[in-house]
């Protein structure tokens, strides 16, 4: 019997043809173990049969198969890199922008430095999630590497102001795959009950990155120049992309692989994709600029909005005539992913209002320096890397993410509320600890929102659906720093202005440099000292009603079921 079954072991080999799975879908389709997985699972169920062994005599010896952890652990450290590098840059610019713009004589456009990366973050994010799915994993990630290689170069070694600025843009549009390719990567790799574990050690770097790129920039600008605080970011680019390509090992469908390039490049939608990324650039456009660098009744910004409006028109209407299309429009009206969507935007809206306001408040209230008042911020950099990690150990040992995407906002509302309570002006450095919470909420609600839209979605659409996430993250941040410095700027305006009824123009130097108020007389100084504080006040106030209305949302979700790979 031993005997035979051994023959039938080979031939189920030689008879089935045992299917790999593309790189561009997820590793584990429909929920299904793959056809080697069913094979070998088939011929250890005939040698236990033959061998007369029952399930519970096996016990030690048959277990459910998974992904090899070192396999895992090693595919997302070479990710991190990646990560960690896109991550530095982000805040790496706050340390450099203003040297970089002094050089040309041009301080005026350094905020573009800043913009012009968030905007092509926001525009390419979408584009990654159909890319992933049409010519693999592997070759986006690759492509968003080379993208932000060639992004710093033209950065460091650019000779006007524009030259930088299309640069920042080029890195821009790289960083927005360099961190979604990797939850796309990840979701594939691990049973999705694992996905929010890993994803703290993503935020993690992600953190970390954030919180060290200001003083890594501003030492490099220091003793470098700001050209080679540009120009070393190459290398570890470099390193990573080798990495990726040596270390990455992602299953390939000979199908796959075989199509040609023309056959691949008639599935990109290419008409959506201008529409969608018209679309979100007018939109980002419209809430940086708008009440900062241009009035909002600005001609620019009006046909900016409605030009805006238009191309989301033709998108729909392009999206519904397309095979595949570049983001399907039944994701946006999906109901776990809409709701997780907006909870993600929501909380980061909050998280980016609250980041903008802290340091200002700080420098106006304990004249701290432009380092001190970032530091203040350390609490809640610290409070979004425990926030994700927690809510990744809950998720992994209960498989229930809904908890912790209803908690996010009711920490940040607490936060928000003790800023508004103990924030009155002479707040001691143990007080800056209240803005742990709202921290610990960001943190939480990127991870549990992640898995709570990739549970309610078909695995087909976990890339597309990966990268819409990211784009809100981007948008909420976005429209979380205009909005809090609109508000903010127009309540100390008005503020200002009743303060200093009886000063000609006193308010002009005060709206204009945040040090300025320390050059005023003490009784001066008494005087508008509350304008500053009741316009951080407004701000909180502004965040306390975006976390009332994402418990809201965050109620009303659904919990549903977590698929096991």
């Amino acid at each position: 019997m031993a005997g035979e079954s051994n023959h039938e072991n080979v031939d189920v080999f030689r008879r089935g043809s045992v299917s790999t799975l593309s790189e561009c879908e997820p590793l584990l389709p429909d929920g299904h173990a793959p056809a080697l997985y069913k094979t070998i699972s088939h011929v250890n169920e005939i040698t236990k049969q033959a061998n007369g062994l029952t399930d519970d005599d096996e016990g030690a010896h048959v277990k459910e198969v998974k992904p090899r952890a070192a396999g895992v652990y090693t595919t997302l450290s070479v990710l991190l890199l990646g990560v960690f590098v896109s991550q530095t840059d982000q805040s790496f610019v706050l340390a450099t922008y203003g040297a970089v713009s002094s050089e040309f004589d041009d301080l005026e456009s350094g905020s573009w430095l800043i913009s012009a990366y968030i905007l092509a973050q926001c525009v390419a994010q979408p584009l990654y999630g159909r890319m992933a799915d049409i010519y693999g994993r592997k070759a986006c990630l690759q492509a968003s590497y080379i993208l932000f290689a060639i992004g710093t170069t033209v950065s460091g070694l650019g000779q006007n102001m524009g030259q930088v600025i299309a640069g920042r843009a080029i890195q821009g549009a790289g960083g927005a795959g360099m961190v979604s390719m990797v939850s796309i990567v990840v979701t594939d790799l691990v049973p999705l009950q694992e996905v929010a574990t890993l994803w703290g050690y993503v935020n993690i770097l992600q953190t970390t990155g954030r919180s060290c790129g200001g003083l890594i920039g501003g030492l490099l600008t220091q003793t470098l120049g700001w050209r080679w605080a540009f120009l070393v970011q190459v290398p570890p680019v470099v390193i990573a992309i080798i990495l990726v390509q040596w270390r990455l090992q992602l299953p390939t469908n000979p199908s796959e692989t075989e199509s040609s390039k023309w056959e691949k490049l008639k599935r990109v939608d290419f008409i959506g994709a201008f529409f969608l990324c018209y679309t979100i650039f007018a939109a980002c456009f419209t809430l940086d600029v708008g009440g900062r660098r241009l009035p909002w009744d600005s001609p620019v910004l009006i046909g900016m909005l409605i030009s805006g409006i238009a191309s989301a028109i033709l998108f729909v209407a392009s999206a519904k005539h397309v095979k595949e299309p570049i983001f399907p429009l039944r994701l946006l009206t999906h109901y776990d992913t809409a709701m997780n969507y907006l909870v993600v935007l929501l909380q980061c809206m909050v998280q980016f209002a609250l980041m903008m306001s802290v340091p200002v408040y700080f420098q106006a209230t304990r004249h701290a320096t432009t380092a001190a008042a970032g530091a203040y911020l350390i609490p809640a950099f610290v409070g979004n890397t425990l926030g994700g990690l927690l809510a990744g150990v809950w998720i992994r040992k209960t498989g229930r993410y809904k908890y912790a995407t209803v908690l996010a906002p009711i920490l940040a509302g607490g936060c928000m509320l003790l800023c508004l309570l103990r924030w009155n002006g002479t707040t001691g450095v143990w007080e800056s600890l209240y803005i742990f919470p709202g921290g610990f909420a960001t943190g939480m609600v990127t991870s549990s929102a992640f898995v709570g839209m990739a549970a309610g979605i078909d695995e087909s659409d976990i890339a597309v659906a990966g990268s819409g996430m990211y784009l809100f993250i981007s948008i909420g941040a976005v429209a979380g720093a205009s909005a809090g410095g609109a508000v903010y700027q127009l309540d100390l305006r008005s503020g200002l202005e009743q303060a200093l009824q009886c000063v000609n123009g006193g308010d002009k130097g005060l709206l204009d440099d945040i040090g300025y108020l320390w050059t005023l007389s003490d009784g001066l100084r008494q005087r508008v000292m509350p304008s500053y504080v009741m316009s951080f006040h407004r701000v909180m106030w502004l965040n306390l009603a975006c976390c009332a209305l994402s418990l809201i949302i965050a109620a009303v979700s659904r919990q549903n079921k977590i698929r096991k790979k």
